[in-house]
Formats: C-alpha cells, structure tokens, sequence
C-alpha cells in the first residue's frame, strides 16, 4: 500500500478488506474506510505503527473495547498484525458529532439535551458497572460522542480504563473545558470525574460554549441545577453516581410531557408530483432540513427509482452507514432499495419524509401517511394535468380507504408566478412555494414556507388521535390565529397565488 500517493484504493489487508479512501489521520495513526469483500460491509479500520510512542495506548483502547458490548460502542470486529503496524476493525458509523452539530445550529434547545443527555449517562453508567473494577472514561467531549440516526455513539477510547490503570499511570489526560479539576491536580480519579465531564458536555450542548464564569443566566432552570451540580468543584458535593443524574433527566423529561410515546409511532409525510421535473425531491428534502434546524429528527426515505440520491452520495464520496443510509449535510438520507432488500432498522424517527417521485399511484396506495403534498408545476400548461392528477389522486385513496383513514392531501404550487392560478382544485389548502436554489440550506423565505406547512398539520394530527406525537412538536411550529381559523401567514401565501 502506497500510503501517501493514489495506489491506497486498490489495496486489500489480510485478504479481505479493500480499502476506499481515509477517513482520518490523528497523532497516533490513520484511520481509513474499507468494504470486507465477502460480507459487503464497510468497516473503519484504525491504523497505528507499532514504532509509535502510543502503541501501548492503541493496544489498551483495542483489548478494552473487544470486552465491552453496548449499542453506543462501536463494534470491535477483529485486531490484526503486520510486521510494522497493527490495525483495530471496527464497525462503521456515519453520523454528526456533537461538535459538529453545535457548530451547525448554534446550541440544542433543553428537549434535545434531555433526550441525548439520558443516553450519554446510560453510556457512561454501562462503562462504570459493566466489570467489577468501574472503567473510567476520562475524555467526554462533543468530539468523542457521535450521533448515529438518533443512537448517541461513544468513540475514542484512548483515556479510558479501569479506576485502578487510570490510577496508577503516570500520565494525565483531560480536554480543556472537560476535564475535572482532580485531572488537573493530580487526584485520584473516579466515578465523579466523568460526572464532572457530564455536566461540562450539557452546559456545551446548552449554550454552545464550554462553561465560564458568570453565564448562569444562559442555562434553563430546569437543566441549570443538573449541570452546576455535576460540576462542583468538591466532588464529594456533586451526584453520586451517574444513574441520579438519568433520574433527573428522566423526571425532567416526564415534566415537558414532549418526546413520549417516540418508539411507539412516526409521523409520515409525503411529497408527490404531478410530472416529472415538478420539485418534489426539492421540497421533501427541503422540509427534512428545516425541521433538522428545528430539532427535530427525521428521515427523508426515497420512494421512488430516480437513484437520485446514490448520485448526490457519489458526487460527494459518500458511502451507506450499516442501515443503508446516507448522511448529507446532517440529514440521513435512504435511498430507494426495492421490496427484495432488507436493512437493519435504525433507531425510529419521530417523522418521515417520503419522496414518490411523481408516481401519484404509488403514493395513494401507501399506508399510514398523515399528509400527502401534491406538488404541481405553476405553469399554465401545467394547470390541467395538474388538475386532473389531483381527481385521481382523491379518488384512488377513496377507494382504498373505504373503512379506514386516508392521509390529508395538500397542494404545493411550485414555480408559480402571481396570478397564474386562477381556480383553486376542490376544497384543498393550496399553497405556493418560494424559490430558493439549494434544498439543504433553505432560505429565510423558504423557512417560513415549511414554517406554515407544518404549523397548519396540528389540527389535522389531532383528528387522527395522534396527539402525543403532534405535542412533541406543535410548540415549534406555533403560530396565532385569525378569526377563520388560517394562520395570517398562510392568508398571505394564498393571497400571493
């Protein structure tokens, strides 16, 4: 293997691991991407030279992790050996970083915290109690926590080891901002200095800064007594163990009364064209980004064989996670697969976005949607067919749905100039979509579009008896009525066709 030059992606290790591209260098070694050639599956495959000063390092971190099994651990497949360097096999995991995620929105509002927050301490409560001797971690960081399709993932086990190892060393470690002031003092280490290193990782995640002197007033209420209590300076004053602090959140977490029932439903919304070329992708990915910016997690599915997104993946060198999905600008994104394969489920999110192309029957024969948006070119000549779609449409989820419920459709104008629509189809809410070139990074005026698509689904969630579902959101979306029960927003949007 030509490490520095163009020959890396024809070589296979061992036989069965080609190697596709780097995923990474560090101080201690490369980490790069590779398909095993006989299962097709992508690993992350940890490179070190054994004449590195932290090979002993790398060796502790890769027969830790072969002992632990957790879904937030990555998966540790096999160790292997060459005369000059030694190599970890793990799983592959394709997500955001907290730091990267912070560095997107700013900081997350208290809900998110609370949601991730409860899988961190069961993260860190596994490694406390998962031998008789508690493995410390010593390093949590929003570097070193990656979120994976809503499982919260724990990486870089460099620092960690059992109290007794971390103990005895001669060595520190700590990241500035995080670490524990019995890191910096040359204490003894213990189940509370990850506590400690809980709180400076909530405080970011809050504020989107590490903590500082006087900035009590940037924290909630409700978080701000959890996190100030875990970073006493006396350890002896902060939780006891990490288990008290999942009882708060979990207290906290029952008080919103947001995100219950999330395992139990999702919400799906889909788009459909009337033809080709209409925009729905656009404005189904366009949503899934808004609501991203919003906090809230979705997973934008495409129903439809365009292979459009196995072509955005190539165009930006992307590959699957293990669910087949694609991360892109911080949305997972599933391409079309077909009825013959089947995937791992990932974690379930609490809305889908579904994109049918502009097959409008495959739409009306889906189940358990909630919204269906029709998108229709603004074109004259787009007004008939356009028209005539929306009747079928109607009438092949009528026929479906004779006993059942049938999903709210919605008309999205798409290109449209003003005056264009002279007569609105049947009794459905009509609205006209703003232009904006990129759906990954909608504009302020295509924030407000989605803002009114979404805002005016509460009601409608309500009807069909999804209520806990739509409360864990509607509070995002609010917007004041007007005497006939439309938002002003909306009023304006109509007004513009």
């Amino acid at each position: 293997m030509n490490r520095g030059g163009e020959e890396i992606k024809s070589a296979v290790l061992f036989g069965k691991y080609q190697i596709i591209r780097i995923l990474g260098k560090g101080r201690s070694g490369t980490v790069y991407l590779a398909r095993h050639l006989e299962l097709e599956e992508l690993r992350a495959i940890k490179e070190v030279p054994k004449s590195c000063a932290c090979y002993d390092q790398f060796k502790k971190e890769a027969l830790l992790l072969k002992r632990l099994r957790h879904p937030g651990i990555p998966i540790v497949y096999d160790l292997e050996e060459e005369e000059h360097f030694s190599y970890l096999i793990e799983e592959f995991l394709e997500g955001d970083s907290f730091y990267d995620l912070i560095k997107q929105t700013g900081h997350l509002n208290q809900d998110t915290v609370i949601r991730y927050g409860i899988q961190i301490c069961d993260l860190v409560h596994y490694l406390h109690s998962a031998e008789t001797i508690p493995i410390l971690y010593l390093d949590l960081q929003p570097r070193n926590l990656l979120v994976c399709h809503e499982q919260v993932k724990l990486l870089d086990f460099d620092h960690a080891g059992s109290w007794t190892e971390v103990n005895f060393s001669q060595e520190r470690y700590g990241t500035p901002g995080y670490c524990a002031p019995e890191q910096q003092e040359d204490k003894e280490l213990g189940v509370y200095t990850d506590i400690y290193q809980i709180g400076a990782l909530f405080h970011y995640l809050l504020t989107g800064h590490t903590k500082e002197k006087n900035d009590s007033e940037q924290l909630s209420k409700e978080l701000g007594y959890i996190i100030h209590k875990c970073l006493r300076q006396d350890r002896c004053e902060r939780f006891q163990s990490v288990l008290e602090i999942r009882q708060e959140l979990e207290e906290l977490y029952l008080k919103t009364g947001k995100f219950q029932q999330y395992q139990s439903t999702s919400l799906i919304i889909a788009f459909v064209g009337s033809r080709p070329g209409a925009g729905a992708t656009h404005l189904a990915i366009g949503l899934c980004a808004y609501l991203n910016q919003q906090y809230c997690q979705c997973l934008y599915e495409e129903k439809n064989p365009t292979n459009d997104i196995r072509l955005m993946a190539q165009h930006l060198q992307k590959e699957t996670d293990s669910y087949g999905i694609y991360t892109m600008f911080g949305i997972p994104l599933k391409p079309h697969y077909g009825n013959a394969v089947h995937l791992m489920r990932p974690c379930r999110y609490p809305i889908l976005v579904q994109d049918y192309g502009w097959d409008w029957k495959a739409a009306a024969a889906a189940q358990g949607l909630t919204t269906l948006f029709l998108v229709i070119g603004g074109k004259w000549w787009d007004q008939k067919a356009g028209a005539q779609v929306v009747q079928k449409l109607k009438e092949a989820i009528r026929t479906r749905n004779v006993h059942g419920t049938s999903p709210d459709i919605r008309i999205i104008y798409n290109f449209t100039l003003p005056g264009i629509i002279k007569e609105f189809p049947g009794d459905f809410d009509c609205y006209r979509a703003p232009e904006y070139p990129n759906p990954f990074k909608p504009t302020e005026q295509a924030r407000s579009f989605y803002e009114i698509l979404v805002g005016s689904m509460g009601a409608l969630a309500k009807e069909k008896r999804r209520k806990t579902l739509w409360e864990s959101i509607k509070t995002l979306f609010y917007r004041k009525k007007d005497t006939k029960g439309k938002t002003r927003e909306e009023a304006m949007m109509r007004k513009g066709l």
